[in-house]
Formats: C-alpha cells, structure tokens, sequence
C-alpha cells in the first residue's frame, strides 16, 4: 500500500518505537492510546508500523529463560493480550505490523560467553545489560530461539526485523576467529587489530568477516522461521557509525544482499544529527544499500529526543528543522520505506523526554507527533 504523499516511492511509511522497559516509548501505552496513534498515523496517509519488542530489556512475554519478564510491563502483564488486539486494530485500518528484536543483548547472569560490553542503566527500573558479538553461538543460538518464538506467538507480523547492535565490535578473543576466517577465505591477517577501540573499524576485511556473520545468522533465522510457518517479510538493520572525520556503514550491503536475496535493509542517518555530515550520512543509511540492490528502508528521527547524556539538548538545530531536512533527504534519495523514531511516548525514558520536549514548545509527547504528521502532509502539496 504506497503512503498517500506525494513521496509515492515509499511502499510503507509510519513509525518506529518500542514497547521494551525504559525505551520511553510505547511501553506505557493502552489500547486507546495505540487507537489515538492509528488516528494520527492515518490523518498523514501513513500505512506502517514497527514496533520492538526486545532491545536491551524484553516488551513481550516470553518463555525464553533467558530473557528478562519486567511484570509490570503492560504487554507482558497482559500475557501479550494487548499486542493482540493492536493486531487486530491495525488489521482493521490496512496498517502493516512489522516486530523488530536486539539479538546481540542479554542480561550477563544467565549467559556464559564473553560479553562485547557491560552496562547498567538506572533510573527506568534499573537493569543491567551486556552485548554478545556473533562469534558466540549462546548468543546466536539465543537469537533464533527469540525470533522462532516470536512468529510463534505473533504469527500475523507482516514482517521481522533483525537487529544485533554493537556486535561488530573488535574484540582480542575474536582475532583468532578472524584470522582463522582470514586464512580460509584469502584475507590478510590482522595480529594487532585488537587495539582499536571504535564501533566500526575502517577496515573491509573486518567488515568482510562481520557481515559473514550477518549472513550465518540471516540465513539461520529465515529456516528456522520458515519452518515454523512464518510468510512475512525479512529485514536486517544495518547500523551506520559516526565518529570524527568518518562515517561509515558497518555492513558489506553489496556482500549482504548476493548471500540474503530476500532480506531488506533498514539504516539511519548516523548520530541522528541533521547539522552534521548530512549527505554523508544519507549515502551509508540509503544510497549504498540501494546501490547495492537492496529494498531499503530508512529510520530518521521522530519524535526523540534521548536523555541526558545520549546528545545535546536543544539539537543544533530546532526539531522542526530536523524533521524538514528528512523530509528533503527523504524524497532525494527515495528509499522504499520509512519509520520516524519516535511515535511520541508517556513518560521519560532512554528515547524521550517529555520535559525536554516542553522546553522546546511542545506540550505533550503527542502535539510533537502532531507538529511532524502535519509537516508529512503539507510536504505532499
């Protein structure tokens, strides 16, 4: 169903967010509220949703034992009643459901692998996390059993998306495995790569090896799924990196997309900064996976505004003007899809801040979403 704008390329167009603990985005959410934001997603001729269910912490109920059950998260609390009938709601209207999940992040006392990192987050129901790389069969192992369960139990999702944040990392007990792979496959070895400390190191041969992992897990996920009886559709989030002077995709999207053929691809303008590296940003999030020949999907900023710490506040430039930017970039460089960030959650948390949004004129996380979705229509005139 393409969007009613005047972006007719896009195929789907709505939001992004979470119902995962401390995302502060539609953990807090009732039936009413999803209601409401169906009414506004439809005022704007949107006809998608993506909502996340597992990313740091887990916003469905599971009989994973290694996946924490927040009790009093309203989806889990429901036994997963209330995401049925957001189901059945966006059913009704002709919205399309996609479920995302974090298939790099596990709480550390119950896994037995080496994590990437650790962290522990306070002031949302403090909880501590740690991120696997894809060299851990616990951790990959962990990510099919999640995705098997979750068309399990939501078998209407129009589609999956796969996310494995900051499992690219370089690490020292992965240069073995790296050189191992290097020898194998033709690649020089790289004894001293484990003193670089970046997110995504500059490197093809480590990016070659990283998406090769992708690529294992893609391939494990769709039988697995297949076999469970799942039709839908299939898509690998693809991170891009900032760091000074650089800007980078952390995929091999051309390499991706020969060994996964059906999969899509979701990426972002890094840093989710529109004053900065802006053209740059959207040739790793949208122009490098299209060139590549991948159905790609984009993920710009929404209503999100992080939390201490995460960014500055106010953003070098105004929301609007970042939303007005996207808008731009979104109809020069035509991806197939796109999700806002940010649907406009109901209380703080890690993705939004209601008082940071009223410091900035807007009332309610809601009149934010309001002030985008009219942007979105008056851009189609």
């Amino acid at each position: 169903m393409p969007s009613s704008t005047k972006h007719r390329f896009l195929q789907e167009h709505g939001f992004w967010d979470y119902t995962t603990p401390a995302a502060g985005g539609m953990e807090h959410y009732k039936l009413d509220d999803y209601r409401l934001l169906f009414d506004d997603m439809q005022s704007a001729g949107m006809n998608s949703l993506a909502i996340s269910i597992k990313w740091f912490t887990t916003g469905y109920r599971s009989r994973l034992p290694f996946l924490d059950q927040n009790p009093k998260n309203r989806v889990i609390a429901s036994d997963n009643e209330l995401l049925h009938q957001v189901f059945d709601e966006a059913g009704r209207r002709g919205i399309a459901v996609w479920l995302s999940a974090v298939g790099s992040m596990y709480l550390p006392s119950k896994m037995k692998s080496p994590a990437t990192a650790v962290g522990y987050w306070e002031g949302f129901g403090s909880f501590e996390y740690a991120i696997y790389d894809l060299d851990s069969r616990e951790a990959t192992d962990h990510a099919v059993a999640m995705f098997a369960e979750i068309v399990t139990l939501f078998p209407r999702a129009h589609g999956l998306v796969v996310e494995i944040e900051a499992s690219g990392k370089l690490m020292p007990h992965r240069i073995p495995l790296y050189n191992r792979w290097a020898r194998e496959n033709g690649y020089p070895r790289f004894d001293k790569m484990g003193q670089m400390e970046c997110r995504i190191p500059p490197l093809k041969p480590w990016r070659d090896y990283t998406t090769t992992r992708r690529v294992e897990l893609s391939k494990r996920i769709e039988k697995t799924v297949r076999q469970a009886g799942f039709r839908g559709q299939y898509m690998m989030l693809c991170e891009t990196g900032w760091q000074q002077y650089l800007i980078a995709q952390e995929v091999n999207v051309e390499m991706y997309h020969k060994a996964c053929p059906k999969w899509s691809v979701l990426s972002y303008e890094a840093a989710y900064n529109k004053a900065r590296n802006r053209y740059g940003a959207m040739e790793m999030a949208v122009e490098e996976p299209k060139n590549a020949g991948a159905v790609t999907y984009y993920l710009p900023r929404g209503v999100m505004s992080w939390v201490s710490g995460m960014d500055r506040w106010p953003l070098p430039i105004t929301l609007e003007d970042s939303w007005k930017l996207d808008l731009e970039d979104i109809a020069d460089y035509q991806p197939s899809g796109v999700w806002w960030f940010g649907s406009g959650g109901l209380r703080r948390g890690l993705h939004v801040d209601p008082a940071r949004l009223r410091k900035v004129g807007f009332a309610t996380c809601r009149d934010a979403r309001l002030a985008l979705l009219k942007m979105i229509r008056e851009s189609s005139r």
